[in-house]
């Protein structure tokens, strides 16, 4: 099987960074080939980023062919032209943010999320009332990460989450957390928590659900 990653951040390192973890998390079943959009913005910040990195992403995909993947993996947790990729791509897309929600609320009745930017969870918000998931999130938290070179102070950024998270445990008690956004990928790693609280990490929710639905379609080909 074969997976594309298009990360929608025109941050190359860390689409490298998440192309390894994904390497690591699927082994051997899946083959991954991650790119970096061609237009955009380092890191998606706002609508207006948004906007510009899925006119992007939709470019990317336009006129490949379903023998080239199985499935397609939008690598940054606002997950920017969404709609409009899974419209033009021939097979499965997962998003971040969604696998990530749809996880979580497996996981437990209740979550909150933690994300790199100040706008982002008014963006959220818009994203989990599509979803119907708003009754769901207990609460936001924008960690800042403006004066921060992603992902090579990856420690400085580390701190925020950790505390942001402790944060969340002591005001919210979720059942799950959910650590999203490109920048953030793999971190829940290197946190330190209870281990009743359940963490769940974006990248990680999308790897796991774009696997479930190439399996998924392999499976509907085969019983044709």
């Amino acid at each position: 099987m074969r997976l594309l990653m298009l990360n929608g951040n025109t941050n190359t390192a860390m689409t490298d960074a998440m192309a390894s973890r994904a390497r690591a998390f699927l082994g051997s079943a899946v083959a991954i080939r991650a790119e970096t959009v061609g237009q955009g913005v380092p890191y998606i910040a706002s609508r207006r980023d948004c906007a510009l990195a899925g006119a992007g992403l939709v470019a990317s995909l336009e006129g490949r062919s379903a023998a080239d993947h199985d499935a397609v993996l939008l690598a940054c947790f606002g997950e920017p032209g969404l709609a409009a990729v899974r419209e033009v791509s021939p097979v499965p897309v997962t998003g971040m943010l969604e696998a990530s929600v749809l996880s979580a609320m497996q996981l437990g009745a209740r979550f909150s999320i933690i994300t790199p930017g100040m706008r982002w969870p008014r963006m959220i918000e818009d994203a989990l009332h599509q979803l119907g998931a708003t009754r769901h999130c207990l609460g936001i938290t924008p960690v800042v990460i403006d004066d921060l070179a992603l992902p090579e102070q990856r420690g400085q950024a580390r701190a925020r989450v950790q505390a942001a998270v402790a944060d969340q445990q002591a005001r919210l008690a979720p059942d799950a957390i959910i650590v999203g956004g490109a920048a953030f990928a793999g971190l829940t790693d290197e946190l330190e928590v209870p281990s009743e609280v359940r963490l769940v990490d974006s990248l990680d929710a999308a790897l796991a659900q774009s696997l479930a639905l190439m399996y998924l379609t392999r499976a509907q080909a085969t019983c044709k």
